[in-house]
């Protein structure tokens, strides 16, 4: 019985997370993300400074693009600046469209992008690398 009642909570729990974000949720996670007390916004490069020039500066963004080659070229028509950043649902192929801060962590942050009550289609995986800095490491297809 005990074990029924947790994977039922955990079913719950991941049908929750799954579902998309109205625009209220995407602006807590950007309020989240630009907390200079979340993990991610520590020393020695804070995400939310990496992220402002990351998403609007092409030369700063392709010098941070650490991603297998695949990667670049199955993800090219993603691949700008603008993509970068959380987005309340918008009109998108004839749906609504969101992006929003996942989970945020010291050494990795992670941006989801999908359809408003429907599925991810791709996560943005950055990671803390070497001497502190950020970079694209890898974008994760959705379900």
């Amino acid at each position: 019985m005990k074990l029924r009642i947790l994977i039922l909570s955990l079913v719950a729990i991941f049908t929750l997370s799954a579902k998309a974000q109205t625009a209220e949720e995407v602006n807590e996670t950007i309020k989240r993300m630009e907390n200079a007390s979340t993990y991610c916004n520590g020393a020695p490069e804070a995400f939310k400074s990496f992220i402002a020039k990351f998403s609007t500066d092409e030369e700063f963004f392709k010098s941070r693009l650490n991603l297998p080659d695949a990667e670049l070229s199955k993800y090219d028509d993603i691949l700008v600046p603008e993509n970068m950043v959380a987005k309340t649902p918008f009109a998108k192929d004839g749906d609504q469209y969101y992006q929003a801060w996942g989970e945020l962590q010291y050494n990795k942050a992670y941006l989801d992008c999908g359809w408003v009550d429907s599925f991810v289609t791709h996560t943005f995986e950055f990671t803390r690398g070497k001497g502190g800095k950020w970079y694209l490491t890898h974008i994760v297809p959705g379900d």
